[in-house]
């Protein structure tokens, strides 16, 4: 869990970790019970950052490009984040990458990205942490093709004093982005303004934020609560202003442990828990009706090959990707909502040093239709 704040165990988390470390200096982990093919194990980490500079335009006009560009034919395709690494982080990779390929292009921004995201248009979103982990930045890459330029200037995130975890956008260069933060917070930031804006939480919202936003503009946040449980808090909106009711906590919510949230085409929610109460591999939950802070699960438990955190849906919804960090792999599993809801397929992990610096984060690029 390379998000988590050096500073910060939980109840669970000090149960499933060998050490809490103080000093963020290097990953820390307690093997645990085997998903699929391996020994599973839950990693807590701190962070290293390095803040990114403001600049660029308010007329949201391309920066210098600094990483590998994609060939013009990489329309769609698979983004990965690496933690740890202090440039050329996030690499893209072929849509179907069975063959287990090399990366087609890459982008470099600062040490210290968590979840990562696209937009329907398939322009990218990443967070990352400053080297105090008290705030952060997101940048927004331009699509649909993989691996372009950065558009306008960094967003500079300092809304709740905590290192940014997660994004999700409908439209990330015109519209509003929604982001977790490791201290459970969340905020709404816009490229326009450059700048985030903190959202009211309930009383009951606990740490270490996903975020997920579906078509219709509301936002839905994945918490471990103050009492050691997966939460899920929901933000009701509309399509032109996202994420603008207040906090409420749904029911029916059952994940044991908090992970990456998705919207799929039928608008169901598409939830990771990290782990289970036996501390092995995760699983995938769905579920439809949450937007009305009433959850029923319509498929799920599906186990995932080990413990991941982050994952997203293809365009399609036929395929959905995550990082397991237990298995140092990226792996790809066919999906529907119910009946066998995920099937593992393949994993592909070629140019990447995931045991070095931790990949994070998966997204397809475009976002699902349901996003």
């Amino acid at each position: 869990m390379r998000f988590l704040s050096a500073a910060v165990c939980t109840t669970v988390a000090a149960a499933l970790l060998a050490s809490c470390s103080s000093n963020g200096s290097s990953p820390s982990s307690s093997a645990m019970p085997g998903g699929a093919g391996s020994a599973a194990k839950i990693i807590q980490a701190g962070h290293h950052g390095l803040q990114l500079a403001a600049g660029g335009t308010a007329n949201m006009k391309f920066q210098k490009f600094t990483g590998k560009r994609a060939p013009a034919s990489a329309t769609k395709g698979i983004y990965v984040s690496e933690f740890y690494a202090t440039s050329n982080n996030i690499f893209g990779y072929p849509k179907n990458n069975s063959s287990n390929g090399p990366s087609i292009c890459n982008e470099s921004t600062a040490e210290g990205t968590n979840g990562i995201a696209t937009d329907k248009s398939g322009n990218l979103i990443v967070p990352t942490a400053n080297s105090t982990f008290n705030a952060g930045t997101i940048t927004v890459f331009q699509g649909p093709g993989m691996c372009g330029a950065q558009v306008g200037s960094t967003i500079t995130d300092n809304s709740t004093g905590a290192e940014p975890t997660d994004v999700a956008s409908n439209d990330a260069i015109n519209g509003t982005i929604v982001v977790g933060h490791s201290n459970g917070q969340v905020s709404t930031c816009t490229l326009a303004s450059e700048t985030c804006t903190e959202l009211s939480t309930p009383p009951t919202l606990g740490t270490f934020i996903q975020v997920a936003m579906d078509k219709n503009g509301n936002c839905y946040a994945d918490t471990l609560s103050s009492s050691a449980t997966g939460t899920l808090i929901v933000y009701s909106g509309t399509p032109s202003a996202p994420c603008t009711g207040a906090g409420a906590v749904a029911s029916g919510f059952t994940n044991y442990y908090y992970g990456g949230l998705d919207v799929d085409n039928r608008g169901n929610l598409v939830t990771i828990s990290e782990t289970t109460s036996a501390f092995g591999a995760g699983y995938v939950m769905v579920y439809s009706g949450c937007s009305t802070l009433t959850c029923s699960a319509v498929g799920g438990p599906f186990a995932t090959q080990g413990q991941s955190i982050f994952g997203h849906l293809g365009r399609q919804n036929e395929r959905f990707v995550t990082t397991d960090y237990s298995d140092l792999m990226v792996e790809v599993y066919a999906y529907t909502p119910g009946g066998t809801g995920l099937t593992y397929m393949y994993s592909f992990n070629n140019g990447l040093s995931c045991a070095t610096d931790a990949c994070e984060g998966a997204a397809y690029s475009p976002s699902s239709k349901g996003n």
